[in-house]
């Protein structure tokens, strides 16, 4: 009993430790339990730790389900517009950007997509197997814009990555003047999204 309950408690912080980590509370704390509070403090600290999390927008999430739809419906238009209305919650969000690129693809639109696909890998976006073999971006990686961005790594010179952020941001902005033409939102409303935009870091 003496070793029972101190054998407990060091369990415990270790999935307290794992918790904070990719390896996660329950893992950690098992680890511990049948191998030894040590082994599982190791493993614990030995994991990767998480990065920040972002609080994604419900409103966002509908936008995304709904893209999805239309595009599993070949819907592409449609869903475009409803990817493109997602990313004024977050223009940077990698899955979303990846999904437009494909779908710009798909409409032979060579510029667009090789601009979200860009957008997405600046995000996190790291599935480059996906990149290189699925078949909706087909067209995108006949291009040698695209033939050039392989050959640099999957990376961008600044200039070029500045100049896709800013499209991104024009864009947004056209978006929010359209929403506030159409009296959707207030001028206090459009002023404060406006400066959101404008003063996230490049």
């Amino acid at each position: 009993m003496e070793i029972i309950i101190p054998w407990i408690i060091f369990c415990f912080v270790a999935g307290y430790i794992g918790d904070s980590r990719k390896i996660g509370f329950w893992p950690a704390f098992l680890w511990s339990l049948f191998l030894s509070p040590i082994i599982g403090l190791i493993i614990a600290f030995a994991s990767d730790k998480k990065g920040p999390q972002k609080n994604v927008s419900p409103a966002m999430l509908k936008l995304v389900f709904e893209g999805d739809k239309l595009f599993k419906n070949k819907q592409f238009d449609e869903a475009i517009e409803k990817y493109k209305a997602a990313l004024k919650y977050s223009d940077t969000a990698p899955i979303t950007n990846f999904k437009l690129a494909k779908l710009y693809s798909i409409k032979t639109d060579g510029d667009n997509s090789l601009k979200h696909l860009i957008i997405a890998i600046q995000a996190g976006f790291k599935d480059f197997e996906k990149i290189q073999n699925d078949k909706d971006l087909e067209y995108l990686r006949g291009l040698e814009s695209f033939k050039t961005l392989v050959s640099n790594n999957y990376k961008t010179p600044l200039v070029q990555a500045e100049t896709v952020r800013s499209l991104s941001n024009v864009e947004a902005l056209e978006k929010l003047n359209g929403l506030f033409e159409k009296g959707v939102l207030t001028k206090e409303e459009f002023e404060n999204e406006k400066k959101k935009i404008l003063n996230e870091p490049k």
